[in-house]
C-alpha cells in the first residue's frame, strides 16, 4: 500500500511550484496547474532550459488572482481579468489556444528575467475552451487533455526512486538532490520501482479516484538546475547516473517518475491518501 505525503501544482510553467493539502482535479490536470507560461515576443515558450533564474521565481494564488514573486517585487495578476487579446502559443509540437495577459505583466517579466534572445517575455493564459490531447498511443481508450505541462495532466515521483538516485549520486561522489529537480504532481511513498509500473493503475478507494500511470518520465536539463537558486554546479547530475541506474529497462534515457492521466470523475485528492497498485 502506498501514501501520498506530497502534493503540488505549478501554476506558470516552470516557475516554482505551490505545495498543497488538498487539490481538485480538472480537465487538464489539478486546478491551476500550468494554466500560465512564459513565451517568446512569437508566443513559444520558454522554460528553464532557457532561462534557469526561472526557478527562484515564486508563485502564490488567492482568491482574486496569480502573485509572481522575485526576491522583494512582485506582481498580480487577476484571475478574472476580460480576455481580449488571443493568441496562438506554441509548446513543444503543440500549438494552443491563449490569452495574452498583457504588456504590464510582459515588462515586468522582462525586466526580472532579461530579454531572450533579443524578444521581450509576455505571459500567456490556457484559454478555457482550448483543447490539448494527450497522444491516443498513451490513452488506452480514455480521454484526456493537459494544459501546458509537457504532454500528460500528471507527474507522480516517489520517494524509493529518490532513495534510490541519491545513493548512487552518493556512490559517485556527486551532490544529492532533493525532489523539487523533478516537479511533480504527486508523490508517494510506498512504492519500489515506480519507473517499470507503465500501464499499471494507482486508485484511492476513499477517495474514489484512479490513475493511469502511462509513460515514464524522460528527464532533461532541468534536473541539473538547483531550484532554490537556480545555479547548476554539476552539468551530467543527475542525468548521468539516472541513465546508469536504468530506472526504466524498457527504454534507453535518463528517467525518474511517472506521468499519468485520471481515470474517474473529477474529485479531491488529499495528503495522506492510501493507494492501491494494480495491473
Amino acid at each position: 500500500m502506498a501514501q501520498i505525503t506530497d502534493l503540488y501544482i505549478y501554476p506558470v510553467k516552470s516557475l516554482k511550484g505551490i505545495a498543497l493539502k488538498e487539490v481538485h482535479t480538472g480537465l487538464r490536470g489539478f486546478q491551476y496547474d500550468r494554466e500560465w507560461m512564459i513565451t517568446d515576443s512569437k508566443y513559444h515558450f520558454i522554460s528553464q532550459r532557457e532561462i534557469e533564474s526561472m526557478a527562484t521565481f515564486k508563485t502564490e494564488i488567492d482568491t482574486t488572482s496569480l502573485i509572481l514573486c522575485s526576491n522583494a517585487n512582485q506582481f498580480s495578476v487577476s484571475l478574472h481579468s476580460e480576455k481580449l487579446n488571443k493568441v496562438r502559443a506554441t509548446v513543444w509540437d503543440d500549438t494552443c489556444d491563449a490569452y495574452d495577459e498583457g504588456d504590464e505583466v510582459s515588462n515586468w517579466l522582462t525586466q526580472q528575467l532579461g530579454e531572450y534572445k533579443g524578444s521581450s517575455l509576455r505571459l500567456v493564459r490556457f484559454s478555457a475552451d482550448g483543447e490539448r490531447s494527450v497522444p491516443e498511443e498513451y490513452l488506452n481508450g480514455m480521454r484526456a487533455q493537459s494544459a501546458f505541462s509537457d504532454q500528460f495532466p500528471y507527474l507522480i515521483t516517489s520517494w524509493e526512486s529518490l532513495g534510490r538516485l541519491n545513493q548512487g549520486l552518493h556512490d559517485n561522489h556527486s551532490k544529492e538532490v532533493s525532489m523539487n529537480r523533478f516537479r511533480p504532481n504527486i508523490v508517494v511513498q510506498g512504492l519500489d520501482d515506480l519507473e517499470k509500473m507503465t500501464d499499471s493503475d494507482l486508485s484511492c478507494d476513499e477517495g474514489d479516484y484512479r490513475f493511469g500511470l502511462r509513460k515514464p518520465c524522460k528527464r532533461c536539463k532541468i534536473v541539473t538546475i538547483n531550484q532554490e537558486n537556480g545555479e547548476i554546479m554539476e552539468p551530467k547530475e543527475p542525468l548521468a547516473t539516472l541513465v546508469k541506474l536504468k530506472f526504466s529497462d524498457a527504454i534507453k534515457g535518463a528517467f525518474f517518475g511517472q506521468n499519468a492521466i485520471l481515470l474517474s470523475e473529477d474529485c479531491a485528492i488529499r495528503v495522506g491518501d492510501k493507494l492501491k497498485l494494480s495491473s
